[in-house]
């Protein structure tokens, strides 16, 4: 068996090492290649504070908290620069370089649960995590934050068990944890759990908990301290109501459960279609395993973990071979993350009834439910579904794929080098989501096959984007910086939040989200007194199609026209540009 094993990690290490080597490229693509306006929503919020406006006093931006990390990287960029000409091309590469040293981070963590024998599957979940994008783009905005401060909760809360309950680490815990929910509010679903699980110990669980809980009050304390230097306790509270009102966050509860119900149904089908042909896969495996000559020499098959391998490696060939037969995306099958972070609460139980070391075993029950809190957290606040939320399951995917290794490795050679080739398999798919397929705006399918352009000038500069997209751009850029001058208010109405980067002035805007709704929100916000009033403002032609019905029945568009000179309108191909009628 130790023959066997060893044979098994050998070829791993000479697959890992090709694995590395893909990685590297496809981080490069990733950082080069693509754009979309999620993208550029993450750029736009830190931009405003750079300029001076005020979280909730002069934002209205849902997710303004996450604001503060890619502000500093940019405030740093923009000092020694003068400009934001290149600023997509620096914060990937800051935002590449950071998700290494978490993922480093993680490695090392992982390191101390495995014995040597087992450092190749360390390297596999480490690739795991480094190649597994929450929302399959390379920046750091709130989805990116919300993963590295989620890890480095767990980092510490999982160190502060194996040393005793260490006070210092547990408050730790809890600063990263307010970090978190700074990154996405959503979090707060994890604190408690947090509590729930210290509580359940009952071995210095008040001890703990209140050192968790200091951690968050500590940060959270430092926070509103902060913002109460420019803006009073009422103010705030009249001020978060209208954060919700852009059109995409403002459903009602009972619109919600609704949707959250259609949402999950087709969760449902869509993973009986996936498990259905599975389980026929499975059951063919296994019939022809035990008519063959190698059932004796390789081992016994287990018939359930057989079928989470077969699931992993056949969805996973899938999405890898996938794009080079279609049109295919980052974004397509993902419901088999929900697929297999179930199938490792199967496998966790079964581990419970193996491992030798209860420590361990309580670590990965840790790691699973604070993974469902976050993943709650994120459904709840999120306005996109479940299927589409569900890559922000990093780290239970990780624990599936370590369990099905752990699980395997005693079972016999077959079930060694099945589970191996299947982890290998979900880590070649990420690859393939990371650094061939391409994520475009509203989730259209797209590769780097496709033909590119390079962006020269401008905050996209050396970004290589589709053609299409280029001509965009690249005129969206040229006509605002023709029309603005450093004493402009620039207000940008549409879907790309890029372009409040372009103006040589300053913008004003209540949010810059890609989902905008022109509603009473856009109005309350320039009614404001002392808010400063728009001197030119361009609307994109792809979020207002009828323009006329804009200006006469939607209630931000009346409001321009009484104010603006909609008749003397200029256009460009994908802009019209309007500035304030002459008194």
């Amino acid at each position: 068996m130790k023959e066997n094993n060893q044979t098994v990690q050998y070829v791993t290490k000479a697959v890992l090492a090709v694995m590395v080597i893909v990685s590297v490229f496809a981080g490069v693509t990733k950082i080069f290649t693509g754009f979309d306006i999620d993208e550029a929503y993450a750029l736009a919020i830190p931009y405003r504070v750079l300029q001076g406006d005020r979280l909730f006093a002069d934002m209205w931006e849902v997710h303004q908290t996450s604001f503060i990390i890619p502000y500093l990287f940019m405030k740093l960029f923009y000092s020694v620069s003068g400009s934001m000409d290149g600023v997509v091309l620096y914060t990937r590469i800051v935002t590449t370089v950071l998700h290494l040293l978490v993922s480093y981070v993680v490695y090392r963590e992982l390191r101390q649960n495995y014995d040597r024998m087992e450092r190749n599957v360390t390297a596999i979940l480490a690739l795991i995590y480094f190649n597994f994008l929450p929302k399959w783009m390379i920046n750091m905005d709130f989805s990116m934050q919300q993963l590295w401060f989620f890890t480095l909760f767990l980092v510490f809360f999982e160190r502060s068990r194996r040393k005793n309950d260490s006070v210092f680490l547990m408050f730790m815990a809890g600063v990263m944890l307010a970090l978190d929910v700074l990154s996405y509010p959503g979090m707060v679903f994890v604190y408690v759990a947090a509590v729930f699980l210290l509580f359940i110990r009952k071995e210095k669980c008040w001890r703990m908990i209140g050192a968790l809980t200091g951690g968050c009050a500590v940060s959270a304390l430092a926070f509103f301290m902060w913002l109460f230097t420019y803006m009073t306790p009422s103010e705030l509270i009249e001020a978060v109501p209208k954060v919700f009102m852009d059109g995409s966050h403002q459903y009602d509860m009972m619109t919600k459960l609704g949707l959250y119900a259609t949402q999950w149904f087709e969760v449902l089908i869509q993973s009986a279609v996936l498990l259905i042909p599975t389980l026929v896969v499975t059951l063919v495996i296994l019939y022809f395993y035990q008519k063959s000559r190698f059932a004796g020499n390789f081992g016994p098959l287990s018939k359930g973990l057989l079928f989470c391998i077969v699931f992993e490696g056949m969805i996973s060939v899938l999405i890898t071979c996938a794009g080079l037969v279609t049109t295919w995306g980052p974004f397509r099958l993902q419901v088999r993350y929900i697929i297999q972070f179930v199938m490792a609460f199967v496998l966790y139980g079964q581990m419970k009834k193996e491992a030798e070391d209860k420590k361990k075993s309580e670590g990965v029950q840790m790691l699973l439910w604070f993974s469902l809190a976050s993943f709650l957290g994120i459904l709840l606040a999120s306005n996109v579904g479940p299927a589409t939320s569900s890559s922000y399951l990093v780290i239970g995917n990780m624990v599936f794929c370590g369990l099905t290794l752990w699980l395997a490795r005693n079972r016999g050679k077959a079930m060694h080098i099945f589970a191996y080739v299947g982890v290998l398999t979900f880590l070649s798919s990420l690859l393939m989501c990371k650094g061939f397929y391409m994520r475009n705006t509203e989730y259209v399918p797209g590769d780097i096959s496709e033909p590119l352009a390079k962006v020269e000038e401008g905050p996209l500069a050396h970004i290589y984007v589709p053609k299409e997209d280029f001509v965009r751009y690249t005129s969206d850029y040229e006509t605002i910086q023709q029309y603005t001058s450093e004493e402009d208010y620039v207000l940008f109405m549409g879907t790309e939040g890029l372009s409040n980067l372009y103006a040589k002035g300053k913008i004003v805007i209540p949010t810059t989200i890609s989902t905008p709704a022109f509603n009473e929100q856009w109005v309350d916000y320039f009614e404001r007194e002392g808010q400063k009033q728009p001197t030119v403002i361009f609307i994109a032609k792809n979020t207002i199609d009828d323009r006329d019905k804009f200006f006469v029945k939607n209630v931000f568009g009346i409001w321009i026209a009484k104010r603006y000179d909609v008749e003397c309108m200029e256009e460009t191909d994908s802009l019209c540009i309007l500035r304030l009628k002459r008194q």
